[in-house]
């Protein structure tokens, strides 16, 4: 029997230590080529924490235009430059003054939270049983974008929806194109799902470097006990609000049978506010655009204390190059930031700072003229609501009581909504929304105003709120632009946190501040756990089902036959072939997970949201839904077959096609079988 947690757990520590070359490498060569922030002169600790989020900020922009410009053979030859370049400084001893110095608190952090992210991403083997993590259901969309990035070049082309001829991919992917350059130079030992897995670690660092760079260089304190702010700053990450007391109470009604729900995730039972673990391990792409985004405005910050003339407009450059990879990684955080530098730009024209005025107008027309390319590839028919609409933060417990009495109009609901605003964040903050109110009390105190550093913190975090709390998304059922833009509010808060805490012994109120870290890591440790046991809990019983994971308490014996199965394709097939399973499921995650192939349909809509018309969708479908039915025989198959430019047909147990003894599934011949999965050879 083949141990599939072992081969995640080799193939994603392999994909870890390649990502370096990406993620590392490349901003190591670039921060001592341009010498931003004085590079050359600096610690090695401090280079190493400027060189993640720059090789972030920078690598995907790169890659896209230079693939799509040129090819991917410049591409290779760019990184292959960078670690030359990386190379020849070492061995030139360039770098003997800055002596290794790294926080031992700081590098045990990263170490922990990286053996934290492997853990709960691989896939957990119990047996002849096989559990995904929750998360699954967001990083098999993601794999399956990968493995395309890999075999399709720029742009890349669709995955769930192949109508006879490729449809462009529309999505924000720059993240994923760090994860496809690992996937293709790890060839067969890394997977693009482990791909994927390997980077997330290489996200959340990137994130703990930019907390230690923001609180050296934007925090008004800065050198002064800087390891021991940021130590503080990266262990508040896995703090989160106060979201553990409603899941609580909904486990023990769920106990108590007065309902019949429990949530997959913390997170879940309110309009999100997401804890940092969860963002670091579900969204690494949004958290990509957050990195670069941050990383940008950074770069603009110090533009006017470079030295010459050429200082500004180097940093506006390097900037818009970080803020051109947020457009493509975080269209929903890069629009919450964009906001916030427009105001920014109208604060710094208001003080006459013409240094900053400039390099952020550098900076916006740079990424604009670098964005154009990728935002062309998303041109194409749309499906879904309007982009952003007008809409007050949900509450979910007040909206069901006031449904409850009645209180159904859209206006009673947004009414409510409003007048619970701060108990909505109090619970979904916690720490930090005590944090931010005495944040606003002391600037309110300050005599002479509010300086540089307030100001530009403010404006961000004011931004952030106002824009997540009275707008929200509708492409898509998510409020992606509610939920990830908070992150930039969320960020902010998350310093002032550092800062404050820093100052301990001194403190007011010392035990509500601890009662308040005490419930956020008990709710980070909460949701990590129900991330990762949830599908095992539910083949016991112990837990509701979930549609997209299974209908019955075989989901653990069924997704180690389906991985069984998909691994065959993986060795007998090329990896431009189709495969075809049911669409008309809510979402085949294995299928995604395992695949590494496109299909002609992958959902009963074709997933037209990531590109394609829909009005192309429909016949395809009608034939493919035929073929699955209880009632489809030989003829059917060799019709679907023929009309159809499929490889390999998959049947399930859970298809109806399967229960007909006398239908195709049955009277073909397979080229593999097991309890669970049929796989036939379709052209």
């Amino acid at each position: 029997m083949h141990n599939f947690t072992i081969s995640d757990l080799l193939g994603s520590l392999a994909a870890f230590s390649l990502f370096p070359l990406f993620v590392l490498v490349p901003g190591y060569a670039a921060g001592w080529l341009l010498n931003l922030f004085a590079f050359r002169s600096r610690t090695f600790a401090f280079r190493l924490a400027l060189s993640i989020p720059l090789s972030i900020s920078i690598g995907p922009i790169l890659t896209y235009l230079l693939a799509h410009f040129l090819s991917m053979g410049a591409v290779w030859m760019l990184f292959g430059a960078s670690w030359l370049y990386v190379a020849v400084l070492a061995a030139s001893g360039l770098r003997r003054a800055a002596r290794p110095r790294i926080s031992a608190l700081i590098l045990a952090l990263a170490c922990g939270w990286t053996g934290l992210a492997l853990l709960s991403l691989v896939d957990l083997q119990l047996g002849n049983r096989l559990y995904y993590s929750v998360i699954g259901l967001d990083y098999s969309v993601r794999t399956a974008m990968i493995h395309s990035l890999a075999t399709t070049g720029m742009p890349p082309e669709s995955p769930f929806f192949f109508p006879g001829s490729p449809v462009t991919l529309r999505y924000h992917y720059f993240w994923l194109i760090l994860c496809s350059l690992v996937n293709r130079l790890g060839g067969s030992v890394v997977s693009a799902r482990q791909a994927l897995i390997g980077g997330t670690p290489w996200a959340g660092m990137g994130l703990m470097a930019l907390i230690a760079l923001y609180l050296r260089l934007f925090s008004a304190q800065g050198a002064t006990r800087l390891r021991r702010r940021a130590a503080i700053g990266i262990a508040l990450l896995g703090v989160t609000g106060l979201d553990i007391v409603p899941t609580l109470m909904l486990v023990l009604l769920y106990a108590s049978r007065l309902t019949s729900m429990v949530f997959p995730s913390l997170e879940w039972w309110n309009e999100q506010v997401d804890g940092w673990v969860y963002t670091m391990l579900w969204e690494p792409h949004h958290l990509c655009g957050l990195i670069a985004c941050l990383t940008g405005f950074l770069v603009v910050w110090q533009a006017p204390s470079e030295p010459g003339k050429g200082g500004v407009l180097k940093n506006g450059l390097v900037a818009g190059l970080a803020l051109a990879t947020a457009v493509g990684a975080s269209i929903h955080v890069v629009f919450v930031f964009a906001i916030f530098l427009l105001v920014w730009t109208a604060i710094t024209i208001w003080k006459k700072w013409r240094k900053d005025t400039v390099a952020l107008i550098i900076a916006g027309a740079a990424s604009a003229l670098l964005s154009i390319p990728y935002l062309r590839s998303l041109a194409g028919p749309a499906s879904g609501g309007p982009p952003v609409v007008f809409a007050v933060r949900s509450f979910m417990i007040p909206e069901f009581f006031m449904r409850a009495f009645g209180l159904r109009e859209a206006w009673q609901i947004a009414i409510g909504n409003l007048v619970l605003l701060p108990l909505n964040y109090f619970l979904e903050l916690g720490l930090f929304f005590v944090v931010g109110w005495w944040q606003w009390k002391s600037w309110k105190a300050k005599p002479g105003g509010l300086g540089r550093r307030e100001l530009a913190a403010g404006a961000m975090a004011a931004v952030s709120v106002l824009t997540c709390t009275f707008f929200r998304s509708s492409l898509i059922g998510n409020n992606d632009l509610g939920w990830r833009g908070f992150l930039i509010a969320q960020f902010v808060l998350l310093l002032w946190a550092a800062d404050l805490l820093a100052e301990w012994p001194r403190l007011p109120r010392k035990v509500l501040l601890a009662c308040l870290i005490g419930l956020g890591a008990a709710g980070t440790l909460y949701d990590v756990s129900i991330l990762r046991f949830y599908a095992v809990l539910s083949d016991s019983g112990a837990v509701p089902l979930v549609s997209w994971m299974a209908t019955d308490r075989q989901l653990g014996r069924r997704t180690y036959a389906v991985r069984e199965a998909y691994e065959w394709v993986g060795r007998h097939t090329r990896p431009t072939s189709v495969v075809q399973f049911n669409p008309k499921v809510v979402q085949d995650t294995a299928a995604w997970l395992y695949a590494d192939r496109r299909s002609i349909a992958a959902g009963p809509d074709c997933i037209c949201t990531f590109g394609g018309d829909s009005r192309l969708c429909a016949p395809i479908l009608a034939s493919i839904e035929e073929l699955y039915s209880s009632e489809a025989d030989i003829a059917t198959f060799d019709q679907v077959c023929h009309k159809l430019p499929i490889d390999i047909l998959v049947a399930k147990d859970t298809d109806p096609a399967w229960r007909n003894p006398h239908g195709w599934v049955w009277e073909s011949q397979p080229v593999f079988a097991n309890d669970y999965v049929r796989l036939f050879q379709c052209r």
